[in-house]
Formats: structure tokens, sequence, C-alpha cells
């Protein structure tokens, strides 16, 4: 019996241990349970807090969009968008234009159109309507120019050389359109500086003429001083530096230049410069409003000015 109880204790021992192994274990997962429960709680609050959030933030930029665009932010980022890629494609398509209507005036046996004015046509794509327009150019020769609908106080106003209102009228031997740069620009001087619009591109042309400011080379370089002063201008040649033209701009007046081949010309032009910013010199060109709507850096005309002259009021 005594062995058997032995036994018995051991048995009971055996099952006390496992049964207090078991409680441990019980307590144990009890604990674990507890802890998952409170990290699915923390989680639960982590993730609420990061959805509210996610919504303030939504909301302060809807209310931050709406704000933007009730002062024009969006629509001018839109609209600069929208222009950057609409210019692209007139450009192109102007190109396309030009070189369809080129190509079939090489396969034309009737010479209707200049051998100028093809070429110009050919270097500049934005002639096109006034190059195809040529054979109907009394529509336009001698005609009224009114220009008071489109000059602004205080801004230099763009005109171009090749418009159809004087295009094609002459200058000397030429039309305008061809060698008129020179009365184009200083046009675009007297109108900004005087407030007067009487002397128009054509006008300025026949002042030139008539004066004997043209020549078989191009405008004179008298025109531009001798020419202002008939004109009720001052007209001064000026050194070609940086800070001079700037203190001439910065007095009011424009600066007319005559160009070397490069980025303006292949052969000889006149161009205006109207002001400046940071991003370099504002410039209107006579011969292509691309090329006026562009800022030019000083070390990029530098090697292209040959001559530069300071218009102002007397």
């Amino acid at each position: 019996m005594s062995g058997t109880k032995t036994v018995y204790d051991k048995r009971q021992r055996n099952v006390t241990e496992r049964s207090g192994a078991t409680g441990r274990n019980s307590i144990a997962t009890g604990r674990n349970s507890r802890q998952v429960r409170k990290r699915r709680r923390r989680r639960q609050r982590i993730r609420r807090i990061k959805q509210t959030l996610a919504c303030v933030a939504a909301v302060f930029f809807i209310c931050g969009g709406i704000v933007f665009i009730g002062t024009g932010g969006m629509n001018d980022i839109l609209r600069g968008l929208w222009n950057l890629k609409s210019e692209g494609t007139q450009e192109v398509e102007a190109a396309q234009r030009a070189e369809k209507f080129l190509k079939s005036q090489k396969n034309d046996s009737v010479e209707a159109y200049p051998e100028e004015l093809l070429e110009m046509l050919e270097k500049n794509p934005e002639t096109y309507d006034f190059v195809t327009s040529y054979p109907e150019r009394s529509k336009y020769q001698g005609k009224e120019i009114d220009l008071s609908g489109e000059v602004t106080k205080g801004e230099v106003p763009l005109f171009l050389q090749w418009d159809r209102r004087w295009g094609y009228d002459s200058y000397g031997n030429e039309m305008i359109a061809i060698a008129g740069c020179g009365p184009t620009c200083m046009s675009m001087a007297y109108v900004y500086l005087t407030g007067k619009v009487d002397m128009n591109p054509r006008e300025m042309a026949e002042f030139a003429n008539d004066n004997g400011y043209y020549t078989e080379a191009g405008t004179s370089w008298s025109f531009f001083t001798d020419g202002a002063s008939q004109l009720g201008l001052s007209g001064t040649e000026i050194g070609l530096d940086e800070a001079k033209m700037k203190e001439v701009l910065d007095r009011g007046n424009v600066i007319i230049c005559s160009m070397r081949p490069g980025d303006f010309t292949t052969t000889g032009h006149f161009i205006l410069i109207r002001g400046y910013d940071k991003e370099g010199f504002l410039v209107n060109d006579p011969n292509s409003k691309e090329r006026s709507e562009q800022h030019w850096k000083y070390n990029t005309l530098y090697s292209q000015i040959k001559c530069l002259w300071s218009i102002g009021s007397v």
C-alpha cells in the first residue's frame, strides 16, 4: 500500500503541477489577450487620427484652392499652360502652312509674288498673311491708317514692318515690309514719346525718304540723330554698355539698335529696346512678334549690336 500511495501521491503532484502550469498559461494568455486588445485599440485610434488629419488637410487644400482660384491664381496657371500649348501648336501650323505655300509657288509657272517676299516668308512664317495677300495689295496701299485704338499711353507699341496697312507701300526702291525696319522703329519711338499717332510707319518711311535718310544700303544712321531732331525728338549715339543702356531706359527713353547678322537678321536690321527686367532686355523687333515676346540677355545682344542710339523727348 505504501508503494501504491507513493505512486498516487506522485500522480497527484503531477496533476497539481500540470494544473498550476495550465493556470499560469491561462493568466499569460489573458494578459496577452489584453495586450492584443490594447494594441488593436491603439491602432484604431492612430487610424482615426490619420483619417481626421487627412480630412483636415483635404478641407484646407480645397478651401485654399477656392481662395487661390478666386484670386485668379489657378486660372493664370491653366491659362499659361494652355497658351504654351497653343503657341507651340500655332508655330508648327504656321511653319507647315508657309512651307506648303512656298512649294506651290515653286510649281507655279506664273510669277505672282516677288522673290524677296517668298524669301521673307521662308525665313519668317509669321509673314504668311502679308505675303499671300500681295495680289490684293491695292486694298491697303495709300489707305487711311488710324492707330488711336491700339496705342496705350506709357507703353511702346509694337509695329511690324510687314503689317498690310503699310507693308506694301514704298520705301525708296523697296517695300516697307522688306526694308522699312528703321522707319518702323522710329515710328514706335515717336508714338510712345509724343503720344501722337500721325507718324505711323508709312508716314515715317515717307519722311525718311523725302529727307534723304533712305539709301540703297538701308536707312542712314543719321536718321536716328538728325532725323530725330527734325521730328522734335532727341537722338544720341551711346556706347555699348549694359549700365548705360539701363540708365537710358530708366529715364524713359528707348534705344534703337543697328544689328549684325545673328538672332534678328541674316544681313542687317534695326530693333528697338523698350525696357528691361531681371530676365533681360525687352525688345520690339519690327520683323517678328515672336522675338518681341522674348527676354534678351545683354551677353546675347552684345555681339550683335553695331551701333545704338538713345531716343527721347526734347
